[in-house]
């Protein structure tokens, strides 16, 4: 645990306490569902980005998904151990959070874990068909304006624990919540904070109410030291910053697909990317199929290299061994660097 993620205990010491949904994500084992971005509440500090905010799409990590097939394959691709589900408000589309959780379930088990996050006011039919699809843990996300008496939370969250559910609230830390506080209490739930974090959609809406950014990353400065004051004897309450989420969170869940989806050739790296080599193109170089019986004749096995859209993406460290062989070919050869992502980001081309 870092100085900017902390929690309590009901004692009033302060060690590991996370929910389940934590613990999973904190791993990088958690597939993020987020399953629209409408929502009808507008919070000044919703982080989305331009393509989800407000927009009715669903998303699987980082992929745009249309299927039940599609986001199982995503959850296999990072080993996923649970998913949690969030939008934009996930329940506009009950139906279609109900679904997918029954089918996350019957391919992974019971024993995958489920949380989901929801600014609605659940009813208890609402909560028992949750709880029937095979929900394990909510989060329910109070606006501000009932940050001090939230009168229908108590009740809420003692419903959906006598139907088996885990129950708590998330909030970020940007002011006392009293009102929050003595319901979880009460009902012997758990509190989550998070960072206020900028993001390219809410920073305009931020600065104007004077936060101010962090010099060294997306946290608002002043958002560590207001969750400070959750710390309180009794209540269950675990603070996570922007940069953990970042530099942790989701540098283990890029470990987790990069390890399952390398090709033979590619080396996954501890910051979750992937490198290779590739041979590309220059002025007057002789064509891919010269290139390819080059190789060939190079004793070069097979599932080493591979033609991609017009060159050849081949094991790193292969082709350090046979830059003079393909330099008279006249193509540029060199190392990249990539996440391991569909159309993931270049982070480095070093030429050889």
């Amino acid at each position: 645990m870092t100085d900017r993620e902390w929690a309590c205990e009901p004692s009033g010491s302060f060690s590991s306490y996370l929910s389940p949904g934590c613990q999973i994500c904190r791993m990088g084992a958690s597939l993020v569902l987020f399953v629209t971005g409408v929502c009808e509440r507008g919070c000044f500090y919703c982080p989305p980005s331009e393509e989800r905010r407000g927009i009715d799409v669903v998303y699987a990590n980082e992929r745009r998904v249309g299927s039940d097939i599609e986001i199982i394959e995503e959850a296999h691709a990072i080993g996923a151990l649970g998913t949690g589900i969030t939008g934009g408000e996930p329940l506009l589309k009950q139906e279609f959070v109900m679904r997918s959780i029954r089918a996350l379930k019957r391919e992974f088990g019971e024993d995958h874990h489920i949380h989901l996050y929801t600014g609605a006011r659940p009813g208890p039919s609402t909560l028992a068909g949750l709880a029937e699809a095979g929900l394990d843990e909510i989060r329910f996300h109070p606006p501000t304006s009932e940050w001090s008496q939230p009168g229908w939370l108590y009740k809420t969250l003692v419903d959906a624990k006598a139907l088996g559910l885990l129950a708590g609230v998330e909030i970020p830390a940007i002011g006392p919540a009293p009102g929050i506080v003595d319901a979880v209490m009460r009902a012997d739930a758990f509190l989550n904070l998070n960072e206020l974090e900028f993001s390219e959609t809410n920073q305009r809406d931020l600065q104007l109410l004077g936060f101010r950014a962090d010099d060294f990353g997306s946290g608002a400065i002043g958002s560590e030291l207001a969750a400070e004051k959750f710390k309180v004897g009794g209540l269950r309450v675990h603070y996570c910053s922007s940069a953990f989420k970042d530099a942790v969170q989701l540098r283990e869940r890029l470990k987790r697909r990069a390890e399952r989806t390398a090709r033979p050739f590619d080396l996954p790296t501890d910051d979750g990317t992937l490198i290779y080599g590739v041979i590309l193109p220059g002025d007057g170089a002789s064509g891919l199929g010269q290139v390819m019986d080059t190789l060939a004749a190079l004793g070069v096995p097979e599932e080493m290299y591979a033609p991609s859209q017009g060159r050849i993406e081949i094991a790193g460290w292969i082709l350090e061994d046979i830059v003079l062989d393909l330099e008279p070919m006249g193509w540029e050869v060199a190392l990249e660097e990539r996440y391991p992502l569909e159309g993931g980001l270049l982070v480095e081309r070093i030429p050889l």
